[in-house]
C-alpha cells in the first residue's frame, strides 16, 4: 500500500538511547555467531549528541559491529517528521510507514540522506550511514574518528577492504542536488 506523507502512519517516539540498544542488541543476536562481516569485538554503543538547534530531532552516534551510524528521532509531537521524498511513502500490513525508504531529512542549517527504520523497540527513526564496514577498526573511538572523518593516518594496508573503503558522497552517487533543486524550485 502507498499513502502520501500527511496520510501515512508515523510511530515516532521520544528518543531512548536505552531502547536503541535493546534493538540492536536484538538484531546482533538475530546474526549467526561466525558471520565475516561482523566485528564483534566493537559491540553496540550509543552516544547521544548534543542539538544543533531544539527543532532539529534529536541524534545519537550508533556504533555496532556492522557500521557506525547517525540515528535520527523525530521528536516533536503532532508534527509530520521534517522529510523530503519523490514518491509517495509506502506502509506496512499495520499502515505504519516501512522500514527501508530512503528520503532526505531536512534540518534547521542542512539536508542529507537517511533511510527510515522502525522498531518495535524504538518506533519510527532515520539513519543516516557514516562508516558501512567496521571490520578493520580496533576500537570504538577509532570506529567513530573514521566515522566522523576526524583519523589520523590510515587503515592499515594489510586489509583487503582498505582498498574498497573510499568515501563516495552518497547525494553525488544518487543525483540528489538536482533532486533537491527540482523540489525546492
Amino acid at each position: 500500500m502507498i499513502l502520501s506523507t500527511q496520510a501515512s502512519n508515523w510511530d515516532c517516539r521520544w528518543p531512548d538511547p536505552v531502547a536503541l540498544k535493546v534493538a540492536t542488541d536484538r538484531l546482533l543476536a538475530g546474526r549467526p555467531p561466525d558471520d565475516p562481516s561482523l566485528n564483534r569485538s566493537l559491540g553496540v554503543t550509543i552516544r547521544m549528541e548534543p542539538p544543533e538547534d531544539p527543532q532539529n530531532p534529536i541524534s545519537a552516534l550508533l556504533v555496532s559491529p556492522w557500521a557506525v551510524e547517525r540515528v535520527f528521532w523525530h521528536h516533536q509531537p503532532n508534527t509530520l517528521p521534517p522529510i523530503i521524498h519523490a514518491a509517495d511513502l509506502e506502509l506496512d500490513p499495520q499502515g505504519r510507514v516501512t522500514s527501508g525508504q530512503g528520503v532526505i531529512l531536512e534540518t534547521k542549517n542542512r539536508t542529507f540522506p537517511v533511510v527510515i527504520h522502525w522498531e518495535p523497540e524504538t518506533g519510527h527513526h532515520f539513519i543516516q550511514t557514516l562508516l558501512p564496514q567496521v571490520l578493520d577498526m580496533r576500537t570504538l573511538d577509532e570506529a567513530i574518528r573514521h566515522a566522523l572523518g576526524t583519523h589520523s593516518g590510515s587503515l592499515p594496508q594489510s586489509s583487503l577492504s582498505n582498498h574498497l573503503h573510499k568515501k563516495v558522497s552518497r547525494r553525488g552517487l544518487m543525483g540528489l542536488p538536482s533532486l533537491l533543486s527540482k523540489l525546492r524550485g
